[in-house]
């Protein structure tokens, strides 16, 4: 829970917090930063060992005094506790609607201008209304688009001959069997080549750099576990880092 740990660094004397407060914000936490709609002690004490937190014996009391309070703080069921409404309200308002957030959404709001295809623009559209509405794995999902199908204009317009002469190089015998060959327009790239394949062609043609690569490389992965069933969780946090980190570095610096 990497993202709990860069949270807490923003709050001034976290570790002043008395026990009932941390465990109230953890149980927050985990349905903030987890998208888990309930929380149970073991949840509570991953995030005490996370932040290498002293921790109370038994946070099962604590979560009852959250039920138990009037008004209720938390309610249970059968399948743990989850925070109420007006509580969840009032540390989204306060810890979601950071700088890092502010500077997302400038971002991709101030994106189009600099965008020259259609589709590109309808890739970021969608992932605007995922993000507005939190929706984090599509978010995740349709940025990832709109990165991709960038890459491959800028291939298209700036790097064609090179990719195609590497790509004959280094999948002789895909090359050999291509419906596409070589590549010519945008749908050939989907004809024939993954998108690993693509992103390793691309660094050996120099059509991207190495930290470029490896910012693809990476939010690839993302992308694959945002798309498929996994356990991999996609918080708000993550969601952010990923649409930064992607746009910033390498949609932004492939500006045709």
């Amino acid at each position: 829970m990497s993202a709990l740990t860069d949270l807490v660094e923003r709050i001034p004397n976290f570790h002043k917090w008395g026990h009932p407060e941390k465990i109230k914000f953890f149980g927050w936490c985990v349905h903030a930063l987890e998208n888990k709609d309930r929380f149970n002690a073991a949840d509570i004490r991953r995030c005490y060992d996370v932040l290498s937190e002293p921790q109370p014996t038994n946070a099962n009391p604590y979560m009852m005094t959250l039920v138990n309070k009037k008004p209720k703080e938390a309610l249970k069921d059968a399948r743990g506790y989850y925070l109420v409404l007006s509580v969840r309200q009032k540390y989204d308002k306060e810890f979601l609607a950071r700088q890092s957030t502010i500077e997302v959404a400038k971002i991709l709001t101030d994106l189009p201008a600099k965008l020259p295809n259609i589709a590109e623009r309808e890739f970021l559209n969608e992932a605007l209304i995922c993000f507005e509405h939190k929706a984090f794995r599509a978010a995740v999902v349709m940025t990832w688009n709109l990165a991709y199908s960038h890459l491959l204009e800028y291939i298209l317009r700036h790097h064609l001959a090179a990719f195609n002469a590497k790509y004959q190089v280094m999948l002789p015998n895909k090359w050999a069997k291509a419906k596409a060959k070589p590549i010519v327009g945008y749908d050939d790239f989907a004809m024939d080549l993954q998108e690993s394949e693509v992103l390793d062609i691309a660094r050996s043609a120099n059509a991207i750099t190495k930290d470029e690569f490896k910012v693809l490389d990476a939010k690839l992965g993302r992308r694959n576990s945002a798309a498929h069933p996994s356990s991999v969780v996609i918080g708000q946090l993550q969601m952010e880092e990923f649409i930064h980190d992607l746009v910033t570095n390498v949609v932004i610096k492939l500006i045709m």
